[in-house]
């Protein structure tokens, strides 16, 4: 390193203040690219508007009428360079794109079809005719296209053979959607980095079942409950069950109330093989409701994220904080399993099952009658069932043991990051090394000295795992930033500085250590949801969270007509108010629930930037009692 200048002259401190400073204007740079952009369209619009007057003044007629419409077919075809210039990004359906567009020329530059594994190619034509380029984003192992669930039929889903499943819709020259049809003839690229799940067990399954280990996941720090089994018995008084278990039914129902009751903070859906046991569920639901008039603020339809009951067929591309999924499928009035599991059974069955297990974002409850034990892959061996299988063997270990999977492989310690280890358990600190169960892993984590399951610190030396990463903004801003949005204290140990500064860098990694320590055990508190009452047996044990504080008067609220409107005091207000209870939340679940607070509809990317620098403030008085 001596005969280097660069690295001779290196220092940690200094460069990661040039690290800081890029985070910086790199945060500068998105955020301004929005403003560029509305300049762009508003420079763009005016300039339309002046060079045709004519379709200008149509257009503004239009929008002062209360009635008698002109379709919005010819007025397309009477005013389309300044339409398209006022609106020039549009969102259709495939279906309507005919029926709203003129096919006499092509409108749009780009045209994006999202889920495009769901979509028939004849269903893209009409959009393909009329852009010059094309985006196809999708996911191969998600839902296809299908006529199973076409028409909501009870029985639909009472299926007496494995044979007797919905049959997918015929594939055009092989091909079954218009993503398969693309990917054939188009450069493809994979996105890796998954970021829905904020514990990493919610995807570890799908990501080496189904993705064969391709997703950089990202491991919690929060160490809480993020999946469990509930195993509700069978009951042979109530007969035969195979199509809607009606124990299952009652326990869906009781996890839902205790979730409006105890969590109303955090989103929930919950998920159904079939169309029989939704609907048994629901009808469930809305008769225990109508005895819970204080939870109907949980299920109201203007919530952001509002709750659901579905089946799996037209659950993709919802999320919910909190998902259920329930099995459903019961046992014969003598206790057979009769191994008939609907859609399931199907080849593409387990991209159904890979849609189901992938819409939780923080903890997933699978509720069945039967065990991973009970089902005998020789009586159905379809990829479907055996995943089906292995998930509810993962579920029962609480997201801990992986059968059959194509796991990461171990990576082993390099010398520097062996020696920090040793440094550092030399002082007494518990360390787990390359932390993480995909291809991403923490160099160490630091575990709490008083509970071992409890990591408190993630420390990264600048090794293989910091190297791995191409870009300046995925190594230095982006990963950094997700493990904090994930509850991780980061600190991070320079070779160059190790080299020359050992102790010093010791006794640094042991001051963040003790720093992290103390705030753990300020803020850790068990947020599991209680055991399940009334004949239900849960699969792992869990507590209620402490019983909150009461809050004061409930701060008055203005409704106005946009967040600029309100002052910086007045949200405080709001914010103080929702934590005065005492319980801890995260900055999300904090901005959430000062959102609901608020009359707005949505929470746009303004609002949530207003109520996360209001956050911040309030809990920097918190700290330290000042405002500034």
């Amino acid at each position: 390193m001596a005969s280097d200048p660069a690295l001779a002259s290196f220092n940690g401190r200094a460069h990661e203040q040039v690290i800081e400073e890029f985070k910086r204007l790199d945060l500068d740079r998105v955020r301004l690219a929005a403003q560029r952009v509305r300049r762009l369209h508003a420079e763009r619009a005016i300039e339309g508007m002046n060079r045709y007057f004519d379709q200008a003044d149509l257009v503004r007629r239009e929008v002062a009428k209360k009635s008698r419409h002109i379709p919005l077919r010819e007025l397309l075809v009477r005013a389309p360079d300044v339409l398209m210039r006022i609106a020039p990004c549009w969102v259709a359906s495939p279906l309507s794109v005919s029926q709203l567009l003129d096919g006499s020329k092509r409108h749009f530059d780009i045209v994006v079809f999202d889920e495009a594994s769901q979509i028939l190619q004849e269903e893209a034509i009409p959009a393909l005719y009329r852009a010059e380029q094309v985006v196809v984003a999708g996911d191969r192992h998600q839902l296809p296209p299908t006529t199973f669930f076409a028409t909501a039929v009870e029985g639909e889903d009472e299926i007496t053979d494995g044979d007797e499943t919905d049959k997918p819709v015929a594939a055009i020259g092989g091909f079954e959607s218009l993503l398969d049809t693309l990917e054939a003839f188009l450069p493809n690229w994979l996105l890796e980095w998954h970021y829905r799940s904020e514990d990493e067990r919610l995807i570890t399954f799908s990501n080496a079942h189904v993705y064969t280990g391709r997703l950089v996941t990202f491991p919690s720090a929060r160490g809480q409950e993020a999946i469990r089994h509930i195993l509700v018995p069978h009951d042979p008084a109530l007969g035969g069950q195979e199509e809607s278990a009606s124990q299952e039914v009652e326990e869906v129902v009781r996890q839902v109330i205790l979730h409006a009751a105890t969590r109303p903070h955090e989103s929930l859906g919950v998920i159904t093989m079939g169309i029989k046991h939704m609907n048994r569920i629901q009808a469930a639901l809305d008769r225990a409701l109508d005895l819970r008039p204080d939870l109907s603020d949980f299920f109201a339809p203007h919530r952001e994220e509002r709750f659901f009951v579905k089946n799996l067929e037209t659950v993709q591309g919802d999320e919910r904080d909190a998902i259920i999924l329930s099995i459903g499928y019961g046992k014969t009035a003598n206790g057979d399993l009769p191994h008939r599991f609907g859609p399931l059974t199907q080849d593409v069955g387990y991209r159904r099952l890979n849609v189901a297990i992938t819409r939780a974002k923080r903890r997933m409850c699978v509720i069945s009658s039967f065990s991973h034990d009970e089902i005998d892959l020789d009586r159905s061996g379809s990829r479907g069932v055996k995943l089906l299988k292995a998930y509810l063997e993962y579920a029962a270990s609480g997201g801990t043991r992986l059968p059959e999977a194509e796991c990461a492989g171990e990576v082993s310690l390099n010398a520097f990051e062996a020696d920090v280890r040793d440094a550092l358990e030399s002082r007494g600190v518990k360390t787990r090394p390359q932390f993480g169960a995909s291809r991403y892993r923490i160099d160490l984590v630091a575990m709490h000295p008083e509970r071992p399951g409890r990591p408190v610190l993630a420390i990264e030396c600048d090794g293989a795992s910091y190297h791995s990463c191409a870009t300046a903004r995925d190594r230095d801003r982006l990963r950094q930033a997700h493990l904090q949005r994930l509850g991780w204290r980061f600190h991070r140990i320079w070779s160059t500085d190790w080299f020359y500064h050992r102790e010093q860098e010791i006794e640094r990694a042991i001051a963040a250590y003790e720093e992290a320590v103390r705030l753990a055990d300020l803020s850790d508190v068990d947020t599991r949801p209680p055991q399940a009452t009334g004949g239900a047996q849960p699969m792992r044990q869990a507590q209620q969270q402490p019983a909150a504080r009461q809050r004061g008067p409930r701060p008055h609220v203005p409704k106005y007509e946009t967040i600029d409107q309100y002052s910086d005091r007045e949200l405080r207000q709001i914010a103080e108010w929702v934590m005065s209870d005492g319980l801890l939340r995260t900055d999300e679940e904090l901005i959430r629930e000062i959102f609901e607070m608020l009359p707005f509809e949505r929470l746009g990317s303004r609002i949530r930037e207003r109520l996360k620098r209001v956050v911040e403030v309030v809990r920097r008085h918190q700290r330290t009692g000042k405002w500034r």
